[in-house]
């Protein structure tokens, strides 16, 4: 029995191509334009506005936030009533139209699947951006 012997390519034999290979560039003007973020992370639980309060609340009784949320959005109706009923019972769907109102960059389909995988996370992040929206931007102390 002879042992078969296997060829590898050699890819110095191979055509060179006949024209330059180019490179696709774009200008500012067509790139695709990035999402303005929240003003507040996902996971900045304790962040003003709101601050372990509005944690320790949307954690315990997080239809009240829900409801803080339709009140400010009109989502649902019948303002902070509706927000705790439909808003918690229907949370991937709520968010999915009140956060786009809130943030206009926000992606529907990303804030029904934020509602869906961190519920109270995101309740929070939404709620800081309605009262950052409505009061501005939580004000600096001076360091002295």
């Amino acid at each position: 029995l002879k042992p078969f012997a296997v060829k590898t390519p050699v890819l110095d034999d191979a055509p060179a191509p006949s024209q330059p290979i180019r490179r696709l560039q774009t200008s500012p003007s067509t790139r695709p334009s990035a999402a303005m973020p929240f003003s507040t992370g996902l996971c900045d639980c304790c962040a003003a506005p709101g601050g372990c309060g509005l944690c320790v609340r949307a954690t315990i009784c997080p239809c009240t936030v829900v409801g803080d949320i339709n009140q400010n959005t009109n989502t649902c109706p019948c303002g902070f009533v509706g927000g705790c009923c439909f808003g918690t019972m229907l949370s991937p769907c709520f968010f999915a139209a009140a956060a786009p109102k809130v943030n206009p960059d926000e992606n529907a389909c990303k804030a029904c699947c934020c509602a869906s995988l961190c519920g109270t996370c995101y309740a929070m992040q939404v709620y800081r951006e309605v009262q950052i929206k409505e009061n501005g931007a939580p004000s600096q102390m001076e360091m002295k």
